[in-house]
């Protein structure tokens, strides 16, 4: 008996943990997309009635100057605009968070799965909860979780954009340093002919620096 309650208590908080992993992602979408030069590219996110209210967040992490158009058409085509940019293509990172009407992320519904699995309101009375006291824990704990990875998403896309930022520095450095070492090399070695033309008789240069 103690096996098989250890059994059912584990089985409850799978359960429980896959609602939670569900409830998290409902609502709220994140992709990288890569927009090629010269290009104009849109994206479409279904919106169904209980969704009332739309936001989208996005960043240019890579390429240019980091700036790109963007617009939104109709319910809902989301478009962004390369087509200023001739050789730099852009990687860009957006968010779109669909909200019902009270302000809130889509929710799973806890009671409607106490309803069809009469054994789950069994299972949280032996963990000493209701379905309701489980529900408002279950709705503050998903509330975190997704502050949690909605801050994660804004660190991993503002590191990606800082890294893109010092390669494209690097390689700026790294250029003008190759260009001014081959210039001083270029006027050494002028400097050192010219010289040398000074004192060889049948130098025209060295004549012409004479006069």
């Amino acid at each position: 008996m103690g096996l098989l309650r250890e059994l059912r208590s584990l089985g409850t908080a799978l359960l429980l943990l896959s609602l939670m992993v569900e409830s998290v992602r409902g609502g709220e979408y994140d992709l990288t997309v890569e927009v090629p030069p010269g290009k104009f590219q849109c994206f479409f996110q279904e919106v169904t009635e209980k969704h009332k209210a739309f936001e989208i967040d996005y960043q240019v992490i890579d390429g240019g100057d980091l700036n790109i158009n963007f617009m939104l058409i109709l319910d809902y085509q989301i478009c962004f605009d390369n087509s200023f940019s001739y050789q730099t293509r852009k990687v860009v990172f957006f968010e779109i968070f669909l909200y019902d009407q009270n302000g809130n992320l889509e929710e799973v519904d806890i009671t409607k799965y106490a309803k069809t699995d009469p054994e789950l309101k069994k299972r949280l009375e032996e963990l000493g909860m209701t379905v309701n006291q489980f529900h408002d824990s279950f709705g503050k704990i998903r509330s975190h979780l997704s502050k949690v990875e909605y801050y994660q998403a804004m660190f991993r896309t503002q590191e990606a954009r800082d890294r893109a930022i010092m390669t494209a520095n690097n390689d700026r450095v790294l250029f003008w340093s190759v260009l001014n070492s081959l210039v001083l090399i270029g006027v050494g070695f002028v400097q050192v002919y010219m010289i040398r033309s000074l004192f060889e008789e049948h130098s025209k240069i060295g004549r012409a620096l004479r006069r």
